[in-house]
């Protein structure tokens, strides 16, 4: 991509022809929304077949599943920027749960809507299929654009994100962002785990009830921002009980209560699980992270892991990825605040999600695994 200046941008038009068509329906099995080859038999074979259709075995429902996809226009404090950076929570959410199993590893995949028109970057759907992710979810949105977004961060960590499209189209923007239950392929509809990112004073509870009526076994939700007035009692309880884990950083879970910036993160916690949240899992950034298991009356905290800040960007995500996988395979909230940790730690280290496969880096993050898990310390509400 070429640009002139920080505000024209230049994207490559065709990305989704050709070699990067089918490389995504190479991995992908089973019918593609994007791939469909040409019948290879004669009429009267095709005509059999159809009379007689084979049984078909459902999918094997994925392991991980996220959503929404935003191409991110980074620009950073000292005025520097980078283009076209693959977002949005969902890849860096799946980045994260790809470090939590060496063997075999997690089945992930992608819900998002993109662009009608072929204008998603070749470079972020070439992440995705690099990384094993099924991209069967991503589904191409007639006369809409992909997300794109300029993403600003401040020299004190604070992220301002501001929308490159047409704002009177919110809500055809929105169903992109997190697609209906309805449209979901059959192996991420009911898969094993599923993390996304809700608006505080709007979470999308009925996605959530989909999810778990189709079976799936452990549901995440963060906020993707912070509340635009503190929520009222029911609010609350419709926000943190969404979902299985609800995970916020502490400068949202400060802008739900009308008190919040005066609450220790304890009692932040502790409001958030009285409020009806199974699991409260409190991202403190430099602090470290706090959870707690309402279900098993017992919370820890570790520090961060962090070596290295290059990009904020999408730290959160990694955590939340990371620590609802942990879950989903029955490891307790320690081993997924460890995990969480050393994804956040590695997610930091770069400007958008790291460019290797999750090999490259495994053994680090098991290594700053350990150490999280070994500084992780038990408190009491």
């Amino acid at each position: 991509h070429g640009r002139d200046g920080v505000g024209t941008v230049h994207t490559e038009r065709g990305a989704w022809s050709g070699g990067v068509r089918r490389r995504m329906a190479s991995a992908s099995t089973g019918p593609s929304r994007l791939a469909h080859p040409p019948h290879r038999h004669g009429r009267r074979a095709v005509a059999r077949a159809s009379a007689q259709p084979p049984a078909r075995a459902s999918p094997p429902p994925l392991d991980v599943v996220s959503t929404t996809l935003i191409v991110d226009d980074l620009v950073f404090h000292d005025g520097t920027t980078r283009m076209a950076v693959l977002g949005g929570g969902g890849p860096q959410t799946l980045f994260g749960a790809g470090l939590a199993r060496r063997s075999p590893p997690l089945t992930l995949g992608l819900v998002a809507g993109i662009g009608g028109d072929g204008d998603c970057p070749r470079e972020c759907v070439e992440w995705l299929v690099d990384h094993g992710v099924d991209v069967r979810g991503l589904m191409p949105t007639p006369r809409m654009p992909t997300p794109r977004a300029w993403q600003i961060t401040e020299r004190d960590g604070r992220r301002t994100q501001v929308w490159r499209l047409d704002e009177r189209r919110s809500d055809e923007l929105y169903a992109m962002l997190r697609p209906a239950h309805s449209s979901w392929p059959e192996n991420a509809a009911a898969a094993r785990c599923a993390h996304f990112g809700v608006d505080p004073s709007r979470p999308d509870v009925s996605l959530c009830a989909a999810l778990r009526a189709a079976g799936c076994g452990l549901t995440s939700v963060e906020p993707f921002t912070v509340a635009r007035v503190p929520l009222d009692a029911s609010e609350l309880r419709a926000l943190c009980g969404a979902a299985d884990v609800f995970s916020p950083n502490e400068r949202e879970a400060r802008s739900l209560f009308v008190d919040g910036d005066r609450l220790s993160p304890t009692e932040l916690v502790r409001r958030m699980a009285d409020a009806g949240a199974d699991v409260v899992c409190l991202r403190r950034g430099e602090s470290g992270a706090m959870a707690y298991d309402a279900g098993r009356d017992e919370g820890f905290e570790c520090p961060s892991v962090a070596a290295r800040v290059v990009d904020e960007t999408g730290c959160g995500n990694a955590f939340c990825g990371a620590f609802a996988a942990s879950l989903s395979r029955g490891k307790g909230i320690v081993e997924g605040l460890a995990l969480g940790s050393a994804a956040a730690s590695v997610m930091l280290e770069h400007v958008g999600v790291p460019p290797g496969g999750f090999e490259e880096y495994r053994e680090e993050a098991e290594r700053r695994a350990a150490a999280a898990r070994a500084a992780t310390v038990a408190f009491s509400l």
